[in-house]
């Protein structure tokens, strides 16, 4: 009874967070992987009413206005942009560039996560 009892706590307390933590990091991994961003940042700010998200504004190359939030993988890259920024993404990279407004220096950043499609 004892060794069902360690079994089952190995599962549902060691095993399956794990799992799930995995699980999120690759969708958050392929909903980056995809995007493609040429922009330049509007405002920062951090969500009050939606569990304090970190999160821009920003105005893409088309002229529309749409908003980005930072995953915990990409917070440092938050920290250090500053509205006139611009990010520049492509398509199947797992790069950002910004280039700093002020200094017109460009400073890259990478999402690191656990999922192995990542590591290709």
């Amino acid at each position: 009874m004892v060794i069902i009892g360690i079994l089952i706590y190995i599962i549902f307390f060691q095993i399956l967070p794990g799992l799930n933590g995995k699980y999120y990091e690759c969708n958050i991994f392929h909903e980056i992987n995809s995007q493609k961003i040429h922009s330049k940042v509007l405002r920062k700010f951090i969500d009050s009413d939606n569990h304090n998200y970190k999160k821009i504004n920003y105005l893409n190359d088309n002229g529309i206005e749409d908003t980005m939030i930072f995953p915990a993988e990409l917070c440092d890259m938050y920290d250090f942009l500053n509205v006139g920024d611009s990010i520049i993404k492509k398509e199947n990279s797992i790069y950002y560039k910004v280039k700093n407004k002020a200094t017109g220096r460009d400073t890259s950043f990478k999402l690191d996560t656990m999922c192995k499609d990542s590591l290709k």
